[in-house]
């Protein structure tokens, strides 16, 4: 297995250095020599430093036999019998002795738990002190209706132990709600290493260390993939395979741009401004001009996942955890890369509608948050490592390092808190894709209608 790739998060580290001083033999003047040959100097005042302000002291909770309270879907933090697992395990009982307290870990499944938080909320006693969920669930309609409470309440959420970005993620109108210990991972392009080289065209790692990863050079990988490779008069070898959606999100942020924007801290639509625009007609282009994209011709959602994996695509939009899924496909001859730059960007950038973050429901135990917080440090990886899951999403060093860099240009798309928002503009990317609509007639048909969901979203 590569040599792991660190975290790229700054760990300080102080240095406490202690200086000896001796004294020298042979030949040196004695102090009171010293003392007689300087009678007439001002004597040398033996200056005291100055004290030093305590440290300090660490604040002692006692839970009183409160338990803290931690809901989500899955078994976080490792299964019993595995390694993380049993770590945490051994950190529970080491902290549910130290504490006065014990850990209950509340099961939901993905789809009830943000209604089981809304419903116990209501009813005067959350169901949990910390629960995990996506931002695009929690923000803004669980912080409008008063369901959460913001961390930055009571905690210092500028401490260098959190991620750069967590406030920026998981904030609202000055507020910091959701919190996690990492940002890393990402999505960006999974590409089939051994198919581009065997035509002869340069790995898209080398073209990002050269600052040549754009969208000319993605198109031209693309070009030259897609061809009839048997003769039989059929296109049987593509350069992409897509899902509009997560797609064309991430194509306009790469250009430096969004279909929404905030002004006076709401959202606005902003569908037709000329960085979104470019984005769609290069888009269309893939399909109707270069037909590099491969048709989906089921109608399945994840016929562009399944279609990578038989070998003849050269490169798919996907996100980190995706990737061993891909290995156990094709093999390790795959990279993972960001997604290419527009000619409007100024770098690279991670686009995303939803990071999963914990939050803190209104009335929990926010003894239990600071504990879990502690609790969630000592179970993430030592500093300078990621877990094993992570690293076996990746076939190379170079990858596992550009999901873990992704952290650090992460981007949430400003509609991503607006229901129905993404799926109706899905359909509207589908058919700017299939030639139905054109950029311009596909956006402005759409407007009145994400104009309306934004409205509503904001009562």
């Amino acid at each position: 297995m590569f040599k792991k790739a660190k975290r790229f998060s700054v760990l300080s580290i102080v240095l406490v250095m202690v200086l000896v001083t001796a004294c020298s033999g042979g030949g040196g003047a004695k102090p009171a020599d010293q003392a007689k040959g300087n009678d007439n100097k001002p004597a040398v005042e033996n200056k005291q430093p100055d004290p030093q302000p305590e440290p300090p002291k660490e604040e002692v909770i006692d839970m009183k036999n409160k338990p803290i309270r931690v809901m989500s879907w899955g078994v976080p933090f490792g299964e019993a019998g595995s390694e993380l697992g049993e770590k945490k395990i051994a950190l529970e009982k080491e902290m549910s002795a130290k504490y006065n307290t014990k850990f209950e870990h509340v099961q939901a499944t993905w789809n009830d738990i943000g209604d089981k938080v809304v419903t116990s909320v209501m009813a005067g006693e959350p169901i949990a002190d910390i629960f995990l969920i996506e931002t695009n669930r929690a923000i803004p309609a669980m912080v409008k209706n008063d369901m959460l409470t913001p961390i930055s309440d009571f905690l210092d959420v500028n401490d260098p132990k959190w991620p750069a970005k967590m406030k920026e993620i998981g904030g609202y109108n000055g507020k910091a709600y959701g919190f996690t210990t990492s940002l890393g991972g990402g999505s960006g392009i999974y590409y089939n290493r051994g198919l581009i080289k065997k035509e002869g065209l340069e790995d898209p790692q080398e073209l990002m260390e050269k600052g040549q990863w754009n969208w000319e050079s993605f198109l031209n990988i693309a070009k030259t993939v897609t061809k009839d490779t048997n003769g039989d008069g059929q296109l049987d070898q593509y350069g992409v395979a897509l899902d509009a959606n997560s797609f064309v999100r991430a194509l306009i942020a790469s250009n430096g741009s969004d279909i929404t924007k905030v002004v006076d801290g709401k959202v606005v639509y902003d569908g037709e401004n000329p960085g979104a625009m470019e984005a769609l007609h290069f888009f269309n282009d893939l399909y109707q001009v270069h037909k590099v994209v491969k048709p989906n011709k089921d109608g399945n959602w994840d016929d562009y996942i399944n279609s990578f994996n038989k070998g003849n695509i050269a490169m798919r939009y996907g996100e980190f955890w995706e990737g061993e899924g891909i290995k156990n496909s094709i093999g390790d001859d795959y990279g993972f890369i960001f997604y290419p730059k527009g000619p409007k960007a100024q770098d690279y950038v991670y686009s995303t509608d939803a990071v999963g973050m914990w939050w803190v429901p209104k009335g929990a135990n926010q003894d239990a948050v600071k504990l879990f917080i502690d609790y969630l440090f000592e179970t993430a990886p030592p500093a300078g490592e990621v877990d094993a899951w992570v690293e076996a999403q990746f076939a190379d060093e170079k990858s596992l390092q550009n999901s873990q860099k992704m952290a650090d240009y992460i981007n949430l798309v400003t509609w991503a808190g607006v229901p129905e928002f993404g799926a109706t503009i899905r359909q509207t990317w589908n058919d700017i894709g299939a030639g139905k609509e054109t950029p311009e007639t596909g956006m402005a048909k759409v407007k009145p209608v994400l104009e309306g969901l934004i409205k509503a979203a904001e009562k």
